[in-house]
């Protein structure tokens, strides 16, 4: 065996570079198709969302979930429980504490093709984090939508009318896109203005909140107490 070997080093040598270039290659496929590797990477941290239609979903296609645009995971697969589409995603083990059980999720196409992914909104700090396997509920996702399920909601008048406005804006902004652009770069500054503007009233609606708190803390310290024959207050409980 080591003469044959030794008699044709270069065949050898030429084999074992192919192995080595081939499982290299491999290895790049697999990690770019998100192949998790036993023994090697940890099992993911699994969560649920439950939704209306899983149409065009499906699991070992490269589809993602995401935060803000960041992939945080993969769809896992897709099953069906009480008339309802179960999506299974596989977080990535570095954000399975990201996701709160107030989270929403949106089921939304990357292409045209109906690529789709799964975007998450993690919810807030003060609901507690998500554990294993939990299920977002179907009230708090929503299914993607196709345009025909929108035109078959309107009536046959409103289906033309909208049709007449689609093709007047199109004829009209017909290379006139640097226009449009610059339109909505005037009304920037409106926007902003009208954030300042929705943030100081949630923070007077907070104050306020807090203001009839204390006020029903005040009135019902007060009722609790009573007047003496001087005109003096005191304790009902000391009484």
């Amino acid at each position: 065996m080591r003469d044959a070997i030794r008699k044709r080093a270069g065949d050898f040598t030429a084999i074992v570079v192919l192995m080595a270039i081939a499982l290299g290659v491999a290895g790049y496929v697999l990690h770019n198709e998100r192949f998790r590797f036993p023994f090697l990477q940890s099992a993911p941290f699994k969560l649920k969302a439950e939704l209306a239609t899983a149409q065009a979903v499906v699991a070992g296609q490269g589809q993602t979930v995401r935060v803000a645009g960041v992939r945080i995971g993969d769809i896992g697969g897709v099953s069906l429980k009480n008339g309802r589409a179960i999506v299974s995603m596989d977080i990535d083990n570095q954000y399975k504490h990201l996701v709160h059980t107030d989270a929403t999720a949106l089921l939304r196409p990357k292409t045209g093709l109906k690529d789709m992914f799964v975007e998450i909104n993690p919810g807030s700090n003060s609901a507690p984090v998500a554990k294993e396997n939990w299920t977002l509920p179907i009230r708090n996702t929503l299914p993607d939508i196709n345009p025909d399920e929108i035109f078959s909601a309107l009536d046959a008048d409103t289906r033309d009318y909208l049709k007449l406005l689609v093709n007047g804006a199109g004829r009209g902004l017909q290379g006139r896109g640097n226009d449009l652009q610059d339109v909505f770069r005037r009304f920037e500054p409106t926007h902003r203005d009208l954030a300042r503007v929705s943030s100081a009233v949630a923070t007077r609606r907070s104050n306020l909140r807090r203001l009839i708190n204390s006020l029903n803390l005040l009135n019902g310290e007060l009722a609790s107490r009573q007047v003496g024959a001087d005109g003096t207050p005191f304790s009902s409980e000391g009484a």
